[in-house]
């Protein structure tokens, strides 16, 4: 008996120290995925497979430890970027249900039973979408978009677009506007007519400056030391070289100047390339239209008109994602921007009015911070009005 005993409970302090091992392996691996994370959310340069395995991994950790808090917003984060993992859809919808938020599980459960060919995963998620009381469910069908799959619409995507936007903008589009989304990389760089650039113009009046306030000795000195003449200050080759040497001995990095450079960087005409891309790509009968889109900075071909986040013209748009991505180093925050945007240009494509709604992700930002406060879903009022689209088509 004492022998029995004493094998127990080397059985059971054996599996205790175990479970111990396991933990601070799990603490340990927690630790590395969240300094990944952390990483990458400050590089733009990474492949979207890395980045987004980076945040499904991470829920899995925290999932093995019960803290279903965290495992639910990090699924959320690589859902974002790429919600065709079904799993992870299905972990995110089951936090969702435990804590009551049935209006964000049941568009998400029904999508997983619309688009996912694994028979067990659709299996669970309908036995998951019984524990929504049914009287809530029948709020709920009127709140979400009624699928229209048969009918689709062109993403193109010109030169230099990371392929971690396409991804997360042809799935997010499809996800949330539940219709066919196909995309074609665009072989033609961006159209010129009525480029703008400030660059010139602030080089000129920043060194006319410079030389308002020194001395003709001093510039000449500075243009000696430098190996050039004053009549170089008439080029732009000139005036940079002039303007980047003076920086740097400022006490400026070269990060600093590649920033300057970037906050002057060419404006493209958005009508210009609306015009580009419907004279290069062919609408077919089952297509609603088509949204382009850029890396590049876009205005309205009008001097008086900044900058643009996007712009549509019946059923062609364009969007970029320049002034999303280059103001910020966490790429979580570019890509929320960026699927916004997405969602509005493709409501115009669709045929549906500018939305009102404040935080509907459709809501007309003037500002990359009116951008942030929206929220990355679709407004009750857009979601009428696709279905009044949708429903229009099925007559």
């Amino acid at each position: 008996m004492k022998l029995k005993k004493s094998i127990l409970f080397a059985t059971l302090f054996l599996f205790v120290f175990a479970q111990i091992i396991a933990q601070q392996s799990n603490h340990s691996k927690i630790e590395e995925l969240e300094a990944q994370v952390t990483e990458l959310d400050k590089t733009f340069n990474v492949s979207a497979r890395k980045y987004v395995s980076a945040y499904f991994d991470l829920s899995d950790e925290y999932y093995k430890i019960k803290d279903y808090e965290k495992a639910y917003i990090n699924a959320v984060k690589g859902l974002r970027l790429d919600s065709s993992n079904m799993s992870m859809q299905y972990r995110a919808a089951e936090c969702e249900i435990k804590n009551k938020e049935y209006d964000l599980a049941y568009p998400r459960l029904t999508y997983i039973i619309e688009k996912n060919d694994d028979k067990n995963t659709v299996k669970a998620a309908k036995k998951l979408l019984k524990k929504i009381p049914q009287d809530k469910i029948s709020q709920l069908e009127n709140l979400v978009v009624q699928p229209m799959f048969e009918k689709s619409i062109l993403v193109v995507f010109y030169p230099e677009v990371e392929d971690v936007y396409k991804t997360a903008i042809a799935q997010r589009i499809e996800q949330e506007y539940k219709l066919t989304v196909k995309t074609a990389d665009f072989s033609e760089a961006e159209n010129t007519n009525n480029l703008r650039s400030t660059w010139k113009d602030f080089l000129k009046e920043t060194i006319q400056d410079i030389i308002d306030q020194n001395s003709p000795e001093a510039i000449n000195s500075a243009l000696n030391a430098m190996n050039i003449t004053k009549e170089d200050l008439d080029t732009i080759e000139g005036m940079e070289f002039f303007l980047e040497n003076l920086f740097y001995g400022w006490g400026y990095s070269e990060e600093d100047w590649t920033n300057l450079k970037t906050q002057h960087e060419p404006q493209y005409d958005a009508n210009a390339l609306i015009i580009q891309i419907k004279n290069n790509n062919k609408i077919t009968s089952n297509c609603f239209g088509i949204l382009a889109v850029t890396s590049k900075d876009i205005y309205s071909g009008s001097e008086n008109n900044n900058f643009l986040f996007g712009l549509a013209s019946e059923n062609i748009a364009v969007m970029s994602l320049n002034r999303f991505v280059k103001y910020t180093d966490d790429k979580a925050v570019a890509m929320k921007r960026t699927v916004m945007q997405a969602f509005a240009s493709a409501g115009h494509v669709i045929g549906i009015p500018r939305c009102s709604t404040p935080l509907c992700a459709r809501a007309y930002p003037d500002s990359l911070a009116e951008q942030d406060q929206k929220n990355d879903v679709l407004c009750q009022t857009c979601i009428n009005n696709v279905n009044k689209v949708y429903a229009s088509l099925k007559q």
